[in-house]
């Protein structure tokens, strides 16, 4: 999932998920990696013009991803003799009208009253430069904002200590990767322990109050007529 205009890597999963070996023991063994597109029922080969998209060992990279980018992509990993392959999908979306992220590629996370947080800047390892975290930098709702004393910022983590109602909402962290922008959004749902509580009592009893009404209502009297 990436915000369009964002530098984006699809992997080829084969290496990561389904086969015990790395792209370059696949081509000391004379493997070749090849890419598709799939259009429908079609797979079309891609051609990498290197200036939007280019080819790097397992991978994919966007280097300015559009929507039109969004689709199934599948990896081939072949010689004469043997053939293997996987789809990976790619969502691309532009932002929401005045906001700086779009609702349907949110993260989500929960957390209840009073409980401590940590909220992740998501997705953000192909952004790495060797062992050096990248700088990111936290929102509230789109706007800097200045936390509390109980919030904390640590590389690409913001610690929400005793957690309040009006902590939930969205938090966006941004980093910057080859001169462009990289945002990813969370969306902090606060819930009340009490509450929810409250919610399931008045449940039960409305459950064995309906129970207790049916139970006298079913039952009926009979009389031996003489």
């Amino acid at each position: 999932m990436a915000l369009a205009g964002e530098p984006v890597r699809v992997k080829c999963a084969l290496f990561y998920s389904y086969i015990r070996t790395n792209y370059s023991m696949a081509q000391t063994t004379g493997l070749r990696l090849m890419w598709y597109k799939n259009k429908g029922d079609l797979e079309e080969p891609i051609i990498f013009s290197e200036v939007r998209m280019s080819k790097d060992e397992d991978s994919i990279w966007f280097h300015a991803a559009e929507v039109q980018d969004s689709g199934f992509y599948t990896c081939v990993l072949r010689n004469s003799t043997y053939c293997m392959k996987v789809s990976m999908s790619l969502t691309v979306a532009e932002n929401e009208p005045g906001l700086c992220y779009n609702s349907t590629i949110r993260y989500l996370e929960k957390s209840e009253i009073t409980r401590t947080k940590i909220i992740s800047c998501p997705d953000i390892e192909d952004y790495k430069t060797g062992n050096q975290e990248p700088d990111v930098i936290w929102y509230k709702e789109c706007k800097p904002k200045m936390w509390r004393s109980v919030v904390v910022q640590k590389e690409n983590t913001l610690l929400i200590q005793d957690v309040q109602e009006e902590d939930g909402g969205n938090y966006t962290c941004e980093l910057k990767f080859e001169g462009k922008l990289i945002r990813r959004t969370t969306e902090l749902k606060v819930t009340d322990p009490d509450i929810n509580n409250l919610r399931l009592l008045a449940l039960s009893f409305t459950i064995l109050e309906t129970k207790e009404q049916g139970s006298y209502g079913g039952a009926q009297s009979t009389k031996t007529l003489p």
